[in-house]
């Protein structure tokens, strides 16, 4: 993934921006503006407003609102960062682009419903507004790696991927943008999906399964398989490997986890690359891996240059909306009891709505934030 050059443009216009959810993302989208060339963060909203004025304070933050219309009336920002939970953010995609933002940048998950995804783009599209989604992780340096690896053949062609993940509505949304970033976002044409709900688990306040599985098949013959779960429910995803994937090639496979990212080849040395980044969490400001706040800060620079050049951001609404496509399309499949072609044609969230048919019946409650 290249990034363009700065232009006398850039170096010129000055663009300002504001964050809308003061919890430990918000910070780091706040940090991103703060190290974004000619950008001014000027406000930060949060219904409990203590958490915005604590960091407005600690990163001397002029505008601190409990509302974000207020947020965005008194400081008509050209960026608003969404960091609400995910309940929130088509309300607040909606009220950005109302108040006369140029660009809007979403926390992921999404939405609760396909739909409500479809409507964010759609809305934003038709306003000419440029939305992106923070799936940071297609900046990370090992991810990079592993694509560069891949496009050379290091593996031979690609057959299979395997993704595993604690669940499929937060985690799983990194996870299959990964799938989709290491097949050069090639469109699927199917999802075959088995859900288990046999636990009242919420991520984020959001319903989840317990655990799932997900195939992906695309045009070309290659399948991808996405494993979730955590423990205890799910003590064992795989036995090396409970967060990550593999990339199965012809010639070899490429294992990307962790603090590394290895391409195991047929007959040939191993190639391996370690992460750059700290990995004692012990050490970690506010307890925030420096890969998520260094990859997002990445994102925001190239948003803020795509804004400024015209140029398509690397990563555009479309990259959001099609992994949430496959996630709410494993819901309809587990639902339905059937193959889900893509474009999925069901607007709801399959998962909600099937509990609410009968279709699940889960019993004693996991609330947490994975």
């Amino acid at each position: 993934m290249e990034h363009a050059a700065e232009t006398a443009t850039e170096s010129v216009e000055n663009l300002s921006a504001v964050v809308v959810g003061a919890g430990s993302q918000g910070r780091v989208h706040a940090l991103g503006y703060l190290a974004a060339p000619g950008v001014t963060l000027t406000g930060v909203a949060d219904v409990d407003l203590s958490s915005a004025e604590a960091l407005a304070g600690e990163l001397d933050i002029p505008a601190v609102h409990r509302d974000v219309h207020d947020l965005l009336a008194a400081t008509r920002p050209d960026i608003v960062s969404v960091c609400t939970p995910p309940a929130f953010h088509p309300e607040v995609v909606r009220s950005a682009i109302a108040a006369g933002a140029r660009a809007v940048h979403c926390e992921k998950p999404i939405a609760l419903t396909y739909g409500e995804a479809l409507e964010m783009t759609a809305t934003a599209a038709g306003a000419g507004v440029q939305l992106t989604f923070n799936l940071q992780r297609r900046f990370d340096p090992l991810q990079r790696q592993a694509r560069e690896w891949i496009a050379q053949g290091e593996i031979g062609d690609v057959v299979t991927v395997e993704g595993y993940c604690p669940n499929l509505f937060d985690w799983g949304t990194h996870i299959l943008d990964l799938i989709l970033f290491h097949r050069h976002d090639a469109a699927p044409q199917w999802v075959l999906g088995q859900i288990d709900a046999s636990v009242d688990r919420y991520v984020y306040g959001v319903f989840t399964e317990t655990a799932s599985l997900t195939q992906v098949g695309w045009a070309d013959g290659v399948r991808a398989v996405v494993s979730t779960g955590r423990a205890p429910h799910t003590p064992v995803l795989h036995l090396e490997n409970d967060l990550g994937l593999i990339v199965q090639g012809t010639q070899g496979r490429a294992d990307i986890r962790g603090a590394r990212v290895v391409a195991r080849r047929f007959g040939k040395d191993d190639l391996v690359r370690e992460s750059p980044f700290n990995t004692d969490s012990s050490t970690w400001d506010h307890a925030v891996d420096p890969s998520i706040v260094a990859g997002t800060a990445e994102a925001i620079r190239d948003l803020v240059a795509a804004l400024r050049t015209g140029r398509r951001p690397a990563l555009h609404a479309e990259h959001g909306l099609r992994g949430a496509e496959l996630i709410f399309a494993t819901y309809e499949s587990s639902r339905s009891r059937r193959r889900v072609p893509l474009p999925l044609d069901r607007m709801d969230n399959a998962l909600i709505s099937g509990r609410a048919e009968g279709f699940w019946s889960p019993t004693g409650e996991l609330r947490s934030t994975y």
